[in-house]
């Protein structure tokens, strides 16, 4: 009996290592293999494809590593994300956001309070030197750390934000930006939540 057991358990142990394995459980995604600073533009050494289960990703999550090589990161990405085209700069970093929002890129005065914003943060947008708020409810979409020169500007640049605006604020940014007399740009103030 013992050695029928046995015998019954070798088979199986052989069976199972000859027979064609099930397949992969779950869906393929884009995700993130190693960390990826603010502003890179991602390549194939960046990414890798997984398989998730539906609740273990989002409805939005890249299916295709080609629809994200040569685009740039929006923000940081961590090892093990599973990408969407909101974590990329582009049209899509608006997606969710109320209809009649435009993205527009907002140079700073003062860099300061970079350290502390990171993208989804809602900031009050105030002109510098006449302090007028020309937004008081942005949300951050990206930002540009002095030094990181992503968004075109040189190291002693104290920095950029990409902010979600109405078309409104928008005019009022440009408007601000042409009437500065003094250093062209804003300051941000970030509010409790």
């Amino acid at each position: 009996m013992l050695s029928a057991m046995l015998a019954g358990a070798a088979v199986w142990l052989i069976a199972s290592q000859v027979l064609p394995h099930e397949p992969e459980i779950g869906d393929p995604v884009v995700v993130v293999a190693r960390a990826v600073p603010i502003g890179a533009t991602l390549t194939d050494a960046d990414l890798r494809i997984e398989r998730r289960l539906t609740d273990q990703r989002p409805v939005e999550s890249l299916t295709m590593a080609s629809a994200a090589v040569g685009r740039t990161a929006a923000g940081p990405l961590s090892e093990g994300e599973v990408l969407t085209p909101a974590r990329l700069q582009g049209t899509a970093q608006l997606a969710g956001l109320p209809a009649g929002r435009v993205a527009v890129s907002v140079p700073l005065v003062e860099s300061g309070l970079l350290a502390s914003i990171r993208p989804a943060d809602v900031v009050e947008v105030l002109a510098a030197g006449t302090g007028q708020t020309v937004s008081s409810g942005a949300t951050v979409l990206s930002l540009e750390r002095p030094g990181d020169g992503v968004l075109g500007q040189g190291s002693d640049s104290p920095g950029h934000v990409v902010l979600a605006l109405t078309t409104d604020e928008a005019r009022a940014v440009a408007a601000a930006m042409t009437s500065q007399t003094g250093p062209a740009g804003f300051v941000l103030a970030l509010h409790p939540s």
